[in-house]
């Protein structure tokens, strides 16, 4: 399946984004309400990034975002990238979607904030395929509290995950 990326800009492209978001919100947590969702798109809007996989029909199939900065300290620690948020299409999960997705948001990153030299994912610790999988291109750093549960922290210096990642996307 051929896919594209792209970054979020446009009140089309939010609207997409968010639709999908909130029809998923159960994949991220089966607790997460739809106004803990609507918050959470809010703050990525104002505060943070969002990109977009589509496929060839313009269909969003992932979502993924992120923020310069962490919540934690207010978003003034420019030199790291926050990712809390991925979501894929049940049938496209497995593919190389989180990859090559995850390539385009490193270079995303790296080009709107040269000045970031760390990505850090959070994902609910509970959840063993999304640490698993996290695991396999970053470490384990930390764990937080997060709104429904603990999460783990994992995170790279953005330049060898860029490289580590540009290996497996050329196979």
């Amino acid at each position: 399946m051929t896919l594209s990326y792209q970054k979020c800009v446009s009140d089309d492209d939010f609207a997409k984004a968010s639709l999908f978001m909130l029809a998923r919100k159960r994949d991220l947590h089966p607790a997460y309400s739809t106004l803990e969702m609507v918050t959470l798109i809010y703050s990525y809007v104002t505060q943070g990034h969002l990109i977009a996989a589509k496929d060839v029909d313009d269909r969003v199939v992932g979502i993924a975002a992120y923020y310069y900065g962490t919540p934690e300290q207010d978003f003034q620690d420019k030199d790291i990238a926050f990712v809390d948020v991925a979501i894929a299409d049940k049938a496209l999960r497995g593919s190389r979607l989180f990859v090559r997705g995850l390539l385009y948001m490193v270079n995303e990153i790296v080009q709107g904030g040269p000045e970031v030299q760390e990505l850090r994912l959070a994902a609910l610790a509970e959840n063993d395929y999304i640490c698993r999988l996290y695991a396999k291109f970053t470490s384990a750093r930390s764990v937080r509290e997060g709104t429904h549960g603990k999460e783990v922290v994992f995170c790279e210096k953005i330049n060898i995950l860029r490289d580590t990642l540009k290996k497996f996307t050329a196979i």
